[in-house]
């Protein structure tokens, strides 16, 4: 059963575990939509997606209004979606090794051509040879988090698409690593209220293997003033 972590008259906010796709398509047998049907009785509108490797906080509305409604705040950035990560190295900023926080701007590809991008990171910690991280976007672009992360050298672990392949197939077997180690971790919705996916459990495991790795839920770093 696909767990809620928050619901209202209009919207229902989900903990997509890894795996699952969010919407219907070619060879899917069962995505967000039908496990929505299935286990709170109604047929959901999209209002944003998470690809199907990345496990967390995903919004779907209850009637086509709400819908529209909600796009148009997740379009404006009134709705704050936040991400954790675990990545293979660490940030490197103008202020030297490791700054604490930093923000990745180049364009990425879309449709017609490269589309502006941003995205904010915060350091949790560094531990192994790898790095905890908590990013927030600017723009949704598509995999946007996973490009800009491994366009500065940044691969996400277990990211079979833009990542680093060999350490990919070194982890599988080394550390039974199998799943993409990307989380939507949170949204703000406005009014205030903060919505909080679980850490899923590939995440704990990985990150148990390393003494000096920080506990999952760790906060970030603070926001620069």
């Amino acid at each position: 059963m696909i767990v809620a972590l928050y619901e209202d008259e209009e919207i229902l906010v989900l903990d997509k575990p890894a795996g699952l796709p969010s919407q219907p398509g070619e060879g899917v047998r069962v995505s967000v939509v039908e496990a929505v049907e299935r286990d709170f009785g109604f047929r959901p509108f999209l209002v944003h997606r998470l690809d199907k490797e990345t496990a967390g906080c995903l919004l779907v509305a209850k009637t086509a209004a709400a819908a529209a409604s909600w796009s148009r705040l997740v379009e404006s950035r009134e709705l704050r979606k936040t991400y954790r990560a675990i990545v293979s190295g660490a940030p490197i900023g103008g202020s030297g090794p490791s700054p604490s926080s930093g923000r990745f701007d180049e364009p990425v590809p879309g449709r017609g051509g490269d589309k502006p991008a941003s995205t904010a990171w915060r350091l949790i910690a560094s531990f192994g040879g790898y790095s905890y991280l908590e990013l927030e976007l600017g723009t949704g672009r598509t995999h946007q988090i996973r490009i800009h992360l491994a366009a500065h050298g940044l691969p996400i672990l277990g990211d079979d698409r833009h990542g680093d392949f060999a350490l990919n197939r070194r982890l599988r077997r080394e550390a039974s690593l199998r799943r993409l180690l990307l989380v939507a971790w949170s949204l703000d919705l406005p009014g205030g209220t903060r919505v909080r996916a679980s850490i899923p459990e590939h995440f704990t495991a990985f990150l148990s293997l390393f003494p000096d790795a920080p506990p999952p839920d760790k906060p970030a770093a603070p926001e620069p003033q």
